[in-house]
């Protein structure tokens, strides 16, 4: 018995690893950009930094007062200006969003409060904190100065901190009066989870927000009529992030086609089209802008969620988002998707081409993989990743995996297409899989009473149809599986084993055709009931008493029937090619063929061989002394007849008169062979033998028949009539008719006493050939001499 497949060994899901990190990475270096070019995204502060000396300020150093108040600790506020606590408005993201809270400033500094510099006015040098702004911002409203003595690096590092997260030594202790005690392996981590819940703060308390975002559209909901419009959903949000995070935001705010300032008291407003955006998807969306990750709250979100995030992330030009949303709908929701990140070759490498060893296989893959093929495969989508896994993964959860409304669903292309898909994996590794697979979900639907189980029904039984075919075409093959050869070993002690091989009996019955019925049926035999007992050769591997002996002699039986009925199909049909000669037996007799067709009893009897106590091919006897050949010495290959016994040689391109000399094997050769001699004319064609070899009655130096020594056809009008009744087998229950026990023609004018070769009558040359004994589809009576 071949070892069973070891179990496949999952990945990590590292591809939701390296999205996470590089949001990450992107969130840093955008915030990074924030702040030095802060002057540029609508700063609403600036400190102005004297040197001691100076009356006029050396240095500008630009900021925002929403990330300096939500950020700031108290030590840099009463440094630089003392807050009284800002209004704070409800942190629901979904209402109108009010005005910006101005902040009283209680000055220990001087302060004055300006309207913005005009382009190209800066300070003298401002460079050396950052890097000129080409023109100053346009931000509606007031903009705060502030004056400090504090030492330009230090105040710089210290700002930065703010909007970055990032320590400086000196100025992080600075900022906090003294050093902070931390864990050094945690330390970026901790302050980068300070800085998302900081700016999860101010986004959510709207903290001096200066842009708010509605959709437009119909908004349904499950609360709603279909289809009736809902309120417009408003968020609140900040242009500074904006702009720094999405090349959509700031084409839309920055580009050359910025809306225009809006009156003093009312917040800029930006519309965005429903779908592709909702406010959920909205909402986790800005919640990735502020915080560079889609687990900025306990708040979750579904796989249609997932999908209007991906939307919008094309429409604002995020790939990290985009690149993220990808990763956990693969790895969070549908447990990796059949290794969707994987290379097709890797793929095939990983599960050796066997059919259902890896990939999650639980109900919510089963209902989430065919909404990700649809939405995958949309025209404006088109993700070639989930696409792929998606396959992969429906492909892999044939059967039950099939029995949900959400595949009956899939468009009827989409179907078609696993269905092939399972059909490329239908080989015979797979068969037995696939076939338990199919039976299963079946036995599922048939308690099923909804529409959907039609459609789905359909689509396995086509499956299973292809199972079928495929088992009877490569019978061999499949039944050296270890999934039958277990079977096999268990004997019927399992409790599933019987129904495993009522399915398998029935495919079986399901499959047969005109060309593999014969080489199923000897299959049956040889490599299932009479297979040999690893441990005992004179014993079976399934006991005298076995129910699946009984099973498969029921299939053995029923095979004989089928062939009954259908003898000639399949001769007609080269189905007893390769066929060994007690097989052909065994059919004959079963199918009462013998008496249907005269002469062919003759043939079967001489050249059909025992059955074989294993698979393997009988192996035929050597003579026990060399010697001319005889009629059927003892020990002997076959039967050689002294007198040829007329017969039809059938080949794909025609049909043509012979005489049977030797019935039996040829030493070398596998299985039985049928020696013949046929009168050549002139018209002969080369054709007719198909690559076979004339020869003089010899093989391999081995002699089997004398060339010379056959009858002449005989030509009368009944024989003509009777041989024409007869040809090609008979496919009626009709025999060839005597007249009162006597011959119709005189035996004396058929049997003449010199072959084709020497005959007076004879114009013709005579030849040897060797056929198989299927290739002979009519025997006329005669009678042999051995």
């Amino acid at each position: 018995m071949a070892p069973a497949p070891s179990p496949v060994e999952e990945l990590p899901p590292v591809a939701l690893e390296i999205a996470c990190q590089a949001s990450t990475a992107d969130w840093q270096l955008h915030l990074e950009q924030l702040f030095n070019n802060a002057r540029d995204r609508f700063p609403d502060v600036v400190w102005e930094l004297l040197t001691e000396g100076d009356a006029l300020p050396s240095e500008e150093v630009w900021g925002h007062k929403a990330m300096v108040y939500a950020r700031a600790p108290p030590t840099f506020q009463a440094r630089y200006f003392s807050f009284r606590p800002a209004p704070v408005a409800s942190p629901s993201p979904y209402g109108p969003s009010p005005m910006p809270a101005q902040s009283a400033v209680s000055l220990a500094l001087s302060m004055s409060i300006e309207a913005p510099s005009r382009a190209g006015s800066s300070s003298p040098n401002s460079s050396a904190i950052r890097p000129l702004s080409p023109a100053t911002s346009t931000t509606p409203g007031q903009l705060l100065r502030l004056t400090t003595t504090i030492a330009s690096a230090l105040f710089s590092q210290e700002l930065e901190y703010l909007y970055t997260g990032k320590s400086f030594g000196d100025a992080f202790e600075f900022l906090f009066d003294s050093p902070e005690k931390r864990d050094e392996g945690d330390g970026e981590k901790n302050r980068l989870e300070k800085l998302r819940k900081d700016l999860v703060f101010m986004w959510r308390s709207r903290l001096y927000s200066d842009v708010r975002i509605q959709l437009s559209g119909n908004l349904t909901s499950s609360s709603s009529t279909q289809g009736d419009p809902m309120t417009t959903a408003v968020f609140s949000s900040h242009r500074f992030i904006l702009v720094s995070r999405s090349p959509y935001f700031r084409t839309q705010l920055l580009g050359a086609f910025a809306p225009p300032t809006p009156a003093p008291g009312q917040p800029l407003t930006l519309t965005l089209p429903s779908p592709p955006f909702t406010p959920a998807s909205l909402h986790f969306t800005l919640g990735y802008i502020y915080t560079g990750t889609l687990s900025f709250s306990h708040r979750t979100y579904d796989l249609e969620t997932a999908f209007h995030v991906m939307r919008a992330a094309t429409y604002l030009s995020m790939a990290s988002l985009y690149a993220e949303v990808e990763a956990r709908i693969v790895e969070d929701m549908c447990h990796g998707l059949f290794h969707a990140y994987m290379p097709f070759d890797e793929y095939e490498n990983l599960t050796a081409g066997k059919w259902g060893v890896t990939g999650c296989k639980c109900r919510q893959c089963a209902r989430r993989a065919p909404r990700v093929l649809e939405f995958a495969t949309l025209e404006d989508v088109q993700n070639e990743k989930l696409t792929n896994g998606a396959r992969r993964t429906l492909v892999g959860l044939f059967g039950d995996g099939w029995c949900t409304p959400e595949f009956a669903a899939l468009p009827q292309k989409a179907r078609d297409s696993l269905l092939r898909g399972v059909q490329k994996r239908t080989i015979p590794l797979n068969v037995f899989p696939l076939l338990y697979a199919a039976q299963r979900a079946l036995t599922r639907l048939n308690s099923v009473i909804d529409p959907w189980a039609h459609t789905i029904r359909e689509v396995v039984l086509a499956a299973r149809k292809n199972v079928d075919d495929v088992l009877c075409e490569h019978v061999d093959a499949c039944f050296e599986q270890p999934e039958w050869l277990s079977v096999m070993d268990a004997d019927g002690g399992r409790f599933e084993d019987g129904e495993k091989v009522d399915w398998v009996m029935d495919s079986v019955r399901r499959g047969l055709t005109h060309q593999n019925a014969a080489i199923v049926y000897q299959t049956l035999v040889s490599s299932i009931l009479l297979r040999p007992h690893p441990e005992d050769p004179n014993a079976t591997v399934l006991s005298n008493t076995s129910g699946i002996r009984q099973q498969v002699e029921i299939t053995r039986m029923d095979i004989v029937k089928w062939m009954r009925l259908r003898w000639v199909g399949v001769q007609q049909e080269g189905g007893f090619e390769n066929l060994e000669g007690w097989a052909l037996k065994e059919l004959s007799h079963g199918a009462n063929v013998q008496e249907r067709i005269p002469g062919l009893s003759l043939l079967i009897h001489t050249s059909a061989t025992q059955r074989p106590p294993r698979p393997a091919r009988p192996i035929p006897q050597e003579p026990s002394s060399p010697g001319p050949p005889s009629p059927q010495p003892p020990n002997s290959l076959g039967a050689t007849l002294n007198v040829g016994i007329p017969c039809i040689i059938s080949s794909k391109r025609s049909r043509f008169r012979a005489f049977a000399r030797y019935i039996g094997e040829l030493e070398g050769e596998r299985g039985s062979w049928v020696g013949v001699e046929i009168p050549v004319g002139e018209g002969w064609g080369a054709d007719k033998l198909e690559g076979r070899q004339w020869n003089d009655g010899t093989w391999g130096g081995r002699r089997y028949f004398d060339i010379g020594a056959g009858l002449e056809w005989d030509e009368s009008e009944e024989r003509r009539k009777r041989r024409k009744e007869g040809s090609g087998g008979v496919s009626r229950d009709r025999t060839l008719k005597r007249e009162g026990e006597q011959l119709v023609v005189e035996r004396t004018k058929r049997l003449r006493s010199v072959s084709p070769v020497v005959s007076d009558a004879s114009t013709t040359e005579s030849r040897g050939l060797f056929v198989r004994p299927q290739d002979v589809i009519y025997v006329v009576d005669a009678e042999s001499d051995y």
